[in-house]
């Protein structure tokens, strides 16, 4: 019986080593990249973006670990209690001088990203303008407003919550989703 050159278990077992060692590589790679791309929308979101002018107090600050190196020069903040589910974020959409219907599109769109806590349906902000989406969360749901952003679509905006809440709105919401005009 003759063999082949190139077919023996041996060259099998390598190949498929290399394509396992090549598989993790790419997600190693992955992550890293998902990692920095994260740093960089919780870097955005730190940024207050046009929304009010004047600040609110958070009605419950929430607690943070402090971790410091031996050295005295890296310090790390993390959140302790973890951010909200989509579903448990109470979201309001509101027309913020986009056309007509389009609050109510994006209401929809949301409640397909899990955001089905909507307390009511999509009104107009009748005194509010703005060119583009924004997104504008109270102090504590800064993490929410970075995710939630992210499902209403590129070029979205985060912001602070309003000082003075619209008038439409009937009941408690966590954060507000203006549609704006284009």
């Amino acid at each position: 019986m003759s063999r082949t050159p190139g077919s023996s278990s041996g060259d099998v077992a390598r190949g498929a080593s290399f394509a396992a060692a090549k598989g993790a590589m790419l997600i190693g790679l992955a992550v890293v990249i998902g990692v920095v791309l994260l740093q960089q929308v919780d870097n955005d979101t730190k940024r207050p973006v046009g929304a009010a002018t004047t600040t609110t107090k958070p009605k419950s600050t929430p607690k943070t670990t402090t971790t410091v190196a031996s050295t005295g020069t890296t310090t790390t903040t993390l959140a302790s209690t973890p951010a909200k589910a989509p579903a448990q974020l109470r979201v309001i959409v509101l027309n913020g001088g986009a056309a007509s219907g389009l609050a109510a599109q994006m209401a929809t769109n949301l409640k397909q990203h899990g955001y089905t806590s909507q307390p009511q349906d999509a009104n107009n902000w009748t005194d509010h303008h703005q060119q583009g989406d924004s997104v504008l969360c109270k102090p504590a749901f800064q993490r929410e407003a970075a995710a939630l952003s992210l499902a209403v679509g590129q070029g979205t905006t985060v912001g602070a919550y309003p000082s003075t809440a619209p008038s439409v709105i009937q009941s408690e919401v966590d954060c507000i989703v203006v549609v704006g005009g284009s």
